[in-house]
């Protein structure tokens, strides 16, 4: 049953073996070139620290050269999910419904379950190693960069968090996952491809950071403690170092920005103003950069039970064609 499913998704295989091997090819080549350029302009130390170190023309012309190479390198493992859902999973089972093959394969001695079981382990585990070698590729490539690359943005940067450790396999179970339930109940195969993807962008954009709830947060007062991470909140503190209501500071922070009439006040008559009417200290809500990781686990324990659910749905579906 391997071997007539592979023989049927020949094709599929073939071009994420093709994707593979030029993807792998062309990224460590890349690499290779940025790293030879940031080590003849001397950027080496601005690459590692960032900040102070970076004020040579020689970074803007880096950037200039490697910047949109970059971003495209980062593209590719933001749109590989939904091109495996789109391109493997919806065809997987649509194609045979809407063919009429599959009524052969029913009567074959293999059962449903078999059959089913075999074309999906022969169509998905090799668009995962796909997806999960050229990640890693990619993260390779960008790590090099250091902070004249997209990885200066934070791990909270949202394309940045779309591409960093299980989230792109679990964009990929999921994608593959609806792609195929809706090829089975569409019956149609550019049907299936062409819900797959709508839908796929809908839950992908509606669940977009909704995983940070999830993460716990600090408090950073008057920008105590690291800078990192993605701000979520902010506020201030009275005298007893108790929070004030959002109703009670907004009118003292207009009235010390002198909002009717644009912001005169420096920083410090700003600061001294809001002391005055009660505001000792401000303070500023983050998710660490630290704790990314754990929005990670939640993000891929959500897409991933989503694709459980949608894979056992085209269980049941198929088992009740005729």
């Amino acid at each position: 049953m391997i071997w007539a499913s592979l023989r049927l998704q020949r094709v599929q295989l073939l071009t994420l073996l093709g994707v593979l091997i030029v993807g792998t090819g062309v990224i460590v080549l890349l690499r290779s070139s940025m790293v030879g350029a940031i080590t003849s302009a001397q950027l080496t130390q601005c690459a590692a620290e960032g900040g102070g170190a970076c004020t040579s023309e020689a970074q803007n012309a880096f950037l200039g050269d490697w910047s949109n190479l970059l971003q495209i390198a980062r593209l590719l493992v933001i749109v590989l999910p939904i091109l495996v859902g789109v391109f493997i999973g919806a065809p997987l089972f649509a194609q045979e419904l809407e063919n009429g093959t599959h009524v052969l394969a029913f009567t074959q001695s293999v059962s449903r379950t078999r059959w089913m079981l075999s074309k999906l382990v022969v169509a998905l585990v090799p668009a995962l190693v796909v997806v999960v070698v050229l990640q890693y590729l990619v993260w390779w490539w960008l790590t090099a960069a250091g902070t004249l690359g997209p990885r200066g943005n934070g791990a909270w940067n949202p394309v940045n968090f779309g591409i960093d450790h299980v989230s792109p396999v679990a964009y990929t179970l999921f994608a593959f996952a609806l792609g195929a339930f809706i090829g089975v109940v569409s019956r149609r195969t550019l049907v299936g491809m062409t819900a797959a993807f709508g839908a796929f962008a809908v839950v992908r954009f509606a669940l977009a950071g909704q995983v940070n709830r999830f993460v716990p947060s600090e408090r950073r007062v008057d920008g105590s403690g690291q800078a990192d991470g993605l701000r979520v909140g902010s506020g201030w503190l009275d005298a007893a170092g108790q929070d004030v209501p959002r109703d009670k500071y907004w009118p003292v922070t207009d009235a010390c920005m002198g909002a009717s009439s644009g912001p005169p006040r420096g920083q410090e008559e700003f600061l001294a103003c809001m002391r005055e009417g009660g505001m000792a200290k401000a303070y500023t809500v983050v998710l660490p950069e630290s704790s990314a990781w754990l929005a990670h686990l939640y993000d891929a324990a959500i897409f991933g039970g989503f694709a459980v659910l949608l894979l056992a749905g085209t269980v049941w579906a198929l088992r009740r064609q005729a």
